[in-house]
């Protein structure tokens, strides 16, 4: 029998993944007003969950800050790894466009009149004590909640950039953004089907950014509060950022913004949402996702079909739960809003990414420094993806299985990791 050829190498990641190199564009535009279009209908915060049905009680995870390692039992001495049960975890809600004006917040797309469907972020939940402690991740978004119980141990820094407010949301996008990423569960919050965000010992940097009666974000808030991050939060200080999550764009360049991004995508790692454009425009996704070296994220359903708003595009990288779903919002201490879009999606991927730099943390401060790099998170989610093989512009590589990365050996993912 004829000997098999020896196998390919596999492509580097420029060929696998082109959205990586940078893209300038072709004709940066400055910023005008003409081109505003009416904003769609407003975010409602008096939103009110219907009761549900009794559902089975999840497993709880174990309390961090104990004597246990917070891997214990993933393998033993020989490497070997238990049976894998995923539990329930984390629910996130989703998001879209506020308005579809040049300057956009991606918030919500729901359905009018359709019951929101409250499911858990199993997808994107471990059974392990990964819960994202010693990670910070920072959100630019409408502000924040201070009162709602989701966030009584989550927000290290809070800070408004709209000159005169506070850092009060007003809007709910960003409440609901953040709970997605790292809001705690609260007493009776399974009643209401919340189980918390997806990192909820994450330290939360919140950025006020967007005007209060307004639902554009202020490009020089914007502006500020990256400079903020960079002087005060960089990677050679006391708590540095290692996640920023921006659930809105623009299909206009902005050179301030983008230039920022670019400067701080050295070491941090940015999750962007697409856009809730779909497929109408000839360019539906906007920047900053359409960066070269930013994580460009969409929107899947429940059972894991791409939402039909959910930007469609060669800069696609991956899809998460981001439809008719629910989260923290504005309105008191316990108050919950269902919505679906892009914006929902990107702070839950924003959370996975912090239970990955806490587990590599763990396991080596060399792992945990390479994979701050967008490069190396990029090709650690690929593991995760159900999509490795191929990218499509609907689907990207596809969505994301965590289990898929967090069942490989240590010691193998040392070896990945070294030769990324």
């Amino acid at each position: 029998s004829q000997p098999e050829p020896p196998s390919q190498p596999e492509p580097p990641l420029q060929q696998r993944r082109p959205s990586l190199q940078q893209k300038p564009p072709s004709q940066p535009q400055p910023d005008d007003d003409e081109d505003k279009e009416a904003p769609i209908e407003e975010h409602d915060e008096s939103a009110k969950l219907e009761p549900q049905p009794p559902m089975q009680q999840p497993s709880v995870r174990a309390p961090f800050g104990t004597s246990l390692d917070p891997l214990r039992g993933v393998v033993d001495e020989q490497g070997q790894k238990p049976p894998s049960q995923p539990q329930p975890n984390d629910s996130t809600p989703s998001g879209r466009l506020i308005s579809d004006c040049s300057l956009s917040l991606w918030e919500d797309v729901s359905k009018e009149g359709q019951p929101p469907t409250f499911w858990n972020l199993d997808s994107l939940s471990w059974p392990l004590q990964l819960n994202g402690e010693g990670i910070v991740i920072a959100i630019l978004d409408s502000g924040i909640n201070q009162n709602h119980l989701a966030f009584t141990q989550q927000v290290y820094l809070a800070q408004s950039f709209i000159s005169g407010e506070s850092v009060e949301d007003t809007l709910g996008h960003g409440t609901m953004c953040a709970g997605i990423a790292c809001g705690a569960r609260f007493e009776g919050s399974e009643k209401l089907n919340w189980f918390g965000g997806i990192a909820p010992r994450a330290k939360l940097l919140v950025c006020k950014v967007v005007p209060k009666g307004s639902n554009d974000y202020n490009p020089t808030a914007v502006c500020e509060a990256l400079d903020y991050i960079k002087n005060n939060h960089g990677l050679n200080s006391e708590l540095p950022v290692n996640v920023i999550s921006l659930s809105f764009g623009s299909h206009k360049y902005d050179r301030e913004i983008c230039d920022r991004v670019n400067a701080l995508a050295t070491d941090v790692i940015f999750v962007c949402a697409a856009s809730n454009y779909g497929s109408q425009r000839d360019q539906p996704i906007a920047y900053p996702a359409l960066l070269g070296n930013v994580l460009c994220i969409g929107s899947h359903s429940s059972c894991g079909k791409a939402s039909s708003f959910s930007a469609v595009g060669r800069d696609i990288d991956f899809l998460a739960p981001g439809e008719n779903v629910c989260a923290p919002s504005v309105g008191g201490p316990q108050a919950l809003s269902p919505g679906s879009g892009t914006s929902y999606s990107t702070p839950a991927v924003a959370g996975l990414i912090c239970l990955v730099l806490q587990y590599l943390k763990y396991l080596s401060p060399t792992l945990y420094h390479c994979a701050c790099k967008v490069a190396v998170m990029m090709e650690i989610l690929l593991k995760m993806a159900t999509c490795q093989g191929g990218h499509s512009e609907e689907h990207g590589y596809g969505c994301l299985v965590p289990k898929e990365f967090f069942d490989i050996i240590p010691a193998e993912i040392e070896r990945f990791i070294g030769k990324i």
